[in-house]
């Protein structure tokens, strides 16, 4: 594997190499070695400097190609948060939506949707990265794995991100872990407030 440097534009890729070996199953370390095995990468997209957005949170699935990044536009209101998303395809071909967070709701919304609320629990200080951001990559990767579609993360489809939560919280705690259970628990409070 190799990691390229980071631009001027804050852009950041990951390009995978021939994978040494072949993999199995759904674990983190099978998707990298299948990623690298069919020549997959992804982008990091950051800051869009002629539009004088800001990057704020960025995403990208190395087996299915698809990133998204989270900006704050130049004519961001604090009082009405409403966030640019772009997401980008495996071929680069890309697609933007803005997100007004009031209407967001973590019981019933797609994967953009979700990204920008929980960037935006990050930024107005309600939760670090690791109890928004990150929980919520976890998530996804969770909600996919149930639905067998782990291959592809489906930005438009709704989920119950609550319900996705306490599932992975149960399983934490039947395994034992009361501290990663209690951490869960943060993010739960924060979603359900």
């Amino acid at each position: 594997m190799e990691i390229s440097g980071v631009t001027k534009n804050y852009r950041s890729g990951y390009e995978a190499k021939k994978a040494q070996e072949p993999s199995s199953g759904n674990n983190f370390a099978n998707t990298i070695i299948d990623a690298e095995r069919t020549g997959s990468s992804a982008i990091l997209h950051g800051s869009n400097e002629l539009a004088g957005d800001v990057a704020i949170s960025s995403w990208a699935d190395v087996k299915s190609g698809l990133s998204s990044t989270v900006y704050k536009t130049q004519d961001f209101d604090s009082d009405h948060p409403v966030y640019k998303v772009v997401t980008w395809d495996e071929n680069g071909n890309t697609a933007e939506r803005m997100v007004d967070i009031s209407k967001v709701d973590p019981k019933n919304c797609d994967t953009v949707a979700m990204f920008a609320y929980t960037a935006h629990l990050k930024e107005s200080g309600k939760g670090n990265f690791e109890e928004t951001v990150l929980k919520t990559a976890i998530a996804k990767a969770a909600s996919d794995l149930e639905q067998k579609t782990s291959a592809s993360w489906d930005y438009s489809q709704n989920i119950n991100w609550v319900d996705t939560v306490k599932d992975i919280m149960q399983s934490v705690y039947s395994y034992g872990d009361l501290k990663g259970y209690l951490e869960w628990q943060k993010f739960l409070d924060i979603l359900e407030k």
